[in-house]
Order: structure tokens, then sequence, then C-alpha cells
């Protein structure tokens, strides 16, 4: 039997949980919560593919996505193996001091065997297999294609969730992870408790990605990593991924913004710093056409600073706090943020009884807000 199978009753002990969003935060969240409820619901608004690939409503998960030794080790363990069964199926494993050619503020970093290392794929590769070990897990089910349109309070408590069609589900406690563009201040001000106070750091960095296959040549490297100097304002990453392929993402600020059309992104490449990302795509194969996204800037919503807030509700990943994506760290402070909200839900059981809510939504966003002020 799977080790989350075994231990899912140690801690909250609750009838059921709601979790809104299917994305890796969703899916780390639900495997969270599988632990101390007796079902679990995971609800996303899209049609979850049978096969990895990426999904109309996660924008940026055309764009290159790194996940960092954190989040590895919390998938790692609600899903033992994982990431070693991924790698087994075309995940690239890369050593961030040795495999990486990395130029940063004007020379290009020594390299060096550090045993630290992050693991490469696209983002539908990595939803994917964690929904299907995720759906292994007796107590999970998947709804899709449905959307969360309100919350149900009763006491100042949040009871469960209004779907689109009208129906509703019932819950002890509601999960939301529905990303940056969450609609909980908007419930939470029509229920009378008031909005967050938000935190907003403005960036406006322009995305563009597309795919390429290698050309033939030696290389000594897996993944490029170009960070230009102060004032300039380019940068670019080459990551390996599945498939043999590299996914390439540049990236632009002050209105800099990389361009859409497979020419003008190579051209783009020749205003960065070092010359070396233009020549290894002169070589190889463009495969897709030019998906751009734009990140406006960075969100804190304070839910821990709120004087007025339900229970029976938390809110973790980037629906409380979006991260600028240029730092890798989007994916791992979800998965962490799920975690901690697994600690949680354990010291509630200890120090309230079981299945006893009051003080777990306060309880969470203190415990979330210090790791997010580290």
């Amino acid at each position: 039997m799977n080790e989350q199978h075994t231990v899912r009753f140690g801690g909250f002990r609750g009838r059921h949980a709601i979790v809104i969003g299917a994305s890796t935060t969703g899916l780390a969240a639900s495997a969270a919560a599988a632990r101390h409820f007796d079902h679990v619901t995971n609800i996303d608004r899209d049609a979850l593919p049978d096969q990895p690939q990426w999904r109309k409503g996660v924008p940026q998960s055309r764009h290159g996505h790194i996940l960092l030794k954190g989040g590895q080790n919390v998938f790692n363990h609600y899903f033992p193996g994982l990431t070693t069964d991924m790698l087994q199926k075309g995940s690239v494993e890369v050593d961030m001091a040795n495999d990486i050619c990395w130029h940063h503020s004007g020379g290009w970093k020594k390299r060096f065997d550090s045993g630290f290392t992050m693991q490469c794929q696209t983002k539908g590769f990595l939803e994917f297999y964690v929904r299907q070990r995720l759906g292994q897990v007796p107590n999970v089910r998947f709804l899709q294609n449905t959307k969360v349109e309100g919350y149900l309070v009763e006491d100042r408590r949040v009871t469960g969730v209004r779907l689109a069609d009208g129906t509703t589900l019932d819950a002890d406690l509601v999960i939301d992870a529905s990303g940056r563009n969450s609609e909980t201040p908007s419930h939470l001000k029509a229920l009378g408790f008031g909005a967050p106070e938000v935190s907003e750091l403005k960036v406006d960095i322009g995305y563009s990605t597309t795919m390429f296959e290698p050309g033939d040549g030696p290389r000594d490297w897996k993944a490029m990593l170009i960070h230009s100097k102060p004032p300039a304002t380019r940068t670019a990453s080459l990551l390996p991924t599945e498939g043999g392929r590299w996914i390439v993402t540049l990236l632009g600020w002050q209105g800099d913004h990389p361009p859409g059309d497979i020419a003008s992104f190579l051209e783009w490449t020749k205003g960065l710093p070092v010359p070396d990302l233009y020549n290894a795509l002169r070589q190889a194969k463009s495969l897709e056409p030019v998906y751009r996204w734009r990140f406006p800037s960075n969100l804190r919503r304070r839910y821990d600073l709120m004087a007025s807030f339900p229970e029976g509700l938390v809110v973790v990943g980037d629906a409380n706090s979006s991260l600028n994506p240029l730092y890798a760290q989007g994916m791992s402070h979800g998965a962490i943020g799920a975690s901690i909200l697994d600690t949680c839900l354990t010291e509630q059981r200890a120090e309230a009884g079981a299945a006893r809510i009051q003080g777990l939504s306060r309880r969470f966003h203190t415990a979330y807000s210090r790791l997010l002020d580290e």
C-alpha cells in the first residue's frame, strides 16, 4: 500500500475538503488534504488532458518551468518515487552548477559538480504525471469542466461552494489554489468580509517561448541561462525537456518585450549580452509557433492581516501570492504551501480536537506568511 494511504488519517480527520484548481499547487494541496479528510474533491474549470500537454486555463504553461528541490521534495513526499519515475519518462535532471552554461552580471559562472539539482520538463508533463498519481489515491476525485461561482457561508464559516450550474457542494474546508486570477477577494467582499490588502510590485515582464530540436555538434552543457547586467533589459533561458527538445524562453522588461514570430525571436537574442544562445539556436530546428505572455506584477494578498476572515477557507499558491516567474519559484512555493497546510491540519487536531475547524484559517495564513517573508 502506498505511503499516502497508510498515513492519511494521522491528522485533522474531517469529512470533506474541496480544492479549487488542478495545477501543481492544487494537486499538492489535494494530496495533503487526503491525509486528513474522508473525501477530497478537486475542481477545475478546464477539461483535464489525458496526456502530457498544456491546458487552456494555464496560459503560462507554454513557457519554461523548473521544479526546484523544495518542490521536488514535497511531491516525492506525497507520491514516493514520482520524480524518479518522471526521469524515466523523459524529464531531465540538471546539476545547477555543472550542467548550466550561465552568464550572469557580466560574466560566466564557474561550473562544478554541486550535487544540487533541478528537474526540467514542460508544465503539462509535470501536471499529467502528478495528476495520474493523485488519481490513485482512493479518497480523491476530480470534477473537471466545472467552475466555482461562489462560497456558501453559515455563521461566518465557509461551508462549501456554489457551482456555475447552480448546484452546491458542502465541505468542512475549502482550499483555493485557483491561481493568480483567484476570485476569492471578490467573493469575500460580496459576503461582507472585505477584501485583503494587496502588496504589488510592478515588473511588466514579457515572455516569448518556443520549442527547438537541438542541432548536431558537441555540447558540454544541458541548459543555458543568460541574465543581463542592469540597466540592460533582456534575459533568456534554454532548458532541456522531454523528447530531447529544448524549450527556450526570452524575457524582457521596460517595454523591451520579445516578439511573437520565429525570425524576430532569433533576431531578439542577438541583443543579449553574449551570442551563445543565438549561435545554439541558429543550429537548431524550430518545432512550433512562438507563444507570448505578459506578467504585470508580483502580487501578495495579505489574508494573514484581515481583521475579518471566515473559518473553513484557506488560500494557497499564486491565489495567495504570485511571484515573478523569472526566479522559477512558483511551483515550489505552491507545493511547500500545501505541505504547510498539512502541518497546520495536524497541529489543529492536536490543539483543538478532531475535525474542529475554528482557528485553522488564521493558523495557516500566519504560517504561510512566514514562508513568504523569508
